[in-house]
């Protein structure tokens, strides 16, 4: 069935055979050409480049990033895709305020009327540079607030009956348990949690990670971070955007912080912990005060995104434009254990953007080009908040309701001879369908997202799309092998936990080419289905996100 709709699909473009005669086994054929031009060897010659320690880790904002998107442009423009940028190019230049926390003046007091506890910097807190003014200093009551979630749909609201104006917030990391995992995705989100604070007055956000963030993430993997640019797009009138700058009391406080927090304003810790992991609610002003103190170094600096497109063959259809997205910045250099401190970042994601070019080189070997359009965009600064992705949608280089679907690859770790794929966010839209032919027609296994819990759907790239009501979805690679010596979800976790964010994500970390060119050839039928497609994605009724986001 599957393989009968996707050859009508192809039969509308007539992909390489043009006479009124014919057969579906040549159009297979056809289809089976451009899936194996792409090829796992060719994903991997893109990660040797952009991985190189010449890249430097590709931070965005820095002379190295934009030699990665020097090396992007060439590619795009010798493989034959038109310029999407600004201007005729391919670029599209975004300023940035970077903020850089001057680590020497932060403090963070707590005091209450018999005693004062000044914090420890990386030992209780950390802090980054804010997007204010360059020194900052605020002193206001504490209020604990829960997750610091207000959810109409579960009529939970973690405000009610309690005044926050002018006050520090302490929030808890996560959402209810009871929460489904599209709601948690959403609510636990730092950026949701931060709009509604400001909506409701607060001046600042302690954030206490839950013990199930502190077990998934350990507090030493937050350090060497600590110092590193933050970066905003600056908008028409020169304010950063998304730069919450009405927090200016805002840290993340460790376990031991904790601690001492709540010592401090008297309350049990512990039984805070087990009454919200049950669901429940409990606000209440805490009787401490807190003095924080910052000062910020900050700077304009320019990069872009690189963008180019092809046009669609259907003179109705190649109006509208499927986007493929992937982030070409990494982490840059960052000092910590051992000598090595370039974050190469091979699979975060250099295996990502060698994905992209490959599939719109195997596109463009098409005898004519799918129906609608297709973009393909190398985002900046996803590592510093989804920065480049968020500029774009609320800059488009085509009008926004021209884009009708995205397909965001990020970090697919292909060490092993990956046998099934998720698709994070498929679920929520028609999409769903499409990935679910294209791993048919492929030989890869689709399966759930293994780990609800990260709430990885709204962590990349593809949902500043989903926030514009375009429907979406984050291809990855998945847990199974094709080789029963390997196990697949072992090799995951060993990155997860070992090379994720560190210098060890680099080019001597295992490759499979067989693994690769699965995932990647998947990501390629999947855009050639939407593509070609009649109906363009739409939401699936009463869809979380659709009736969040989708224009009414």
């Amino acid at each position: 069935m599957f393989k009968k709709f996707i050859i009508g699909l192809f039969f509308t473009t007539i992909i390489a055979c043009t006479s009124s005669n014919t057969d579906d086994s040549n159009l297979v054929n056809n289809i089976d050409f451009v899936v194996g031009e792409l090829k796992g060897e060719n994903v991997r010659e893109h990660m040797e480049v952009l991985a190189s320690d010449e890249m430097l880790g590709r931070e965005a904002g820095t002379e190295n990033y934009d030699k990665a998107a020097q090396y992007l442009i060439q590619n795009f423009s010798d493989l034959g895709l038109k310029p999407l940028g600004n201007g005729g190019s391919f670029e599209q230049p975004i300023r940035f305020i970077e903020s850089r926390l001057d680590t020497e003046s932060t403090v963070m007091r707590i005091y209450n009327d018999d005693r004062a506890v000044d914090f420890i910097f990386k030992d209780d807190y950390i802090r980054s540079g804010g997007f204010g003014n360059v020194s900052e200093k605020i002193t206001a009551p504490l209020v604990f607030v829960g997750y610091g979630i207000i959810a109409p749909e579960y009529n939970h609201d973690d405000y009610k009956g309690i005044n926050v104006k002018d006050k520090i917030l302490v929030v808890l990391s996560g959402a209810p348990p009871n929460f489904n995992t599209d709601q948690r995705a959403f609510y636990s989100s730092g950026r949701t949690k931060a709009e509604i604070a400001i909506a409701q007055g607060a001046s600042g956000i302690i954030s206490l990670r839950t013990p199930v963030d502190q077990k998934r993430r350990p507090w030493e993997r937050y350090l060497p971070g600590v110092g590193s640019p933050g970066m905003r797009w600056l908008n028409q009138d020169n304010e950063p955007y998304n730069g919450y700058t009405q927090l200016q009391g805002s840290a993340t406080i460790s376990q031991a912080g904790a601690k001492k927090l709540f010592e401090l304003s008297g309350h049990d810790l512990d039984q805070i912990f087990n009454h919200h992991a049950e669901g429940l609610n409990n606000s209440f002003d805490m009787g401490v005060t807190a003095t924080l103190e910052r000062s910020s170094n900050q700077r304009e600096v320019l990069s872009s995104n690189i963008i180019g497109f092809i046009e669609g063959s259907d003179p109705i259809l190649r109006s509208q434009y499927v986007i493929y997205t992937a982030h070409l910045d990494h982490i840059g250099i960052r000092t910590g254990k051992g000598n090595d401190h370039i974050h190469n970042g091979a699979y975060d994601n250099a295996a990502g953007i060698g994905s992209i070019i490959e599939i719109a080189s195997s596109i463009l070997s098409m005898d004519q080009p799918p129906r609608r359009s297709i973009i393909f965009a190398a985002l900046t600064a996803e590592e510093k908040g989804l920065q480049g992705s968020s500029y774009f949608v609320k800059n488009p280089t085509v009008p926004i309701e021209s884009l009708v679907a995205n397909i965001n690859i990020d970090m697919p770790y292909l060490g092993f001879p990956v046998a099934d794929i998720h698709a994070f966010g498929a679920e929520h839209s028609s999409l769903y369908g499409a990935m679910e032919m294209a791993t048919q027609y492929i030989g890869i296994q689709f399966t759930p997202d293994p780990l609800p819990e990260e709430v990885r759907f709204v962590r990349s790239d593809q949902f500043s799309f989903v926030k514009e009501g375009i429907p979406a979805l984050a291809l990855k690679a998945g847990t199974i092998s094709s080789d029963p010596n390997i196990d697949g979800g072992k090799e995951l976790d060993n990155f997860l936990k070992n090379h994720y964010h560190q210098p060890t994500d680099d080019l001597n970390l295992p490759f499979s080419n067989e693994g690769t060119e699965r995932f990647a050839r998947t990501g390629l039928l999947l855009g050639l289905i939407v593509a070609n497609d009649e109906q363009k994605p739409t939401w699936n009724a009463d869809d979380f996100f659709g009736d969040k986001f989708a224009p009414k």
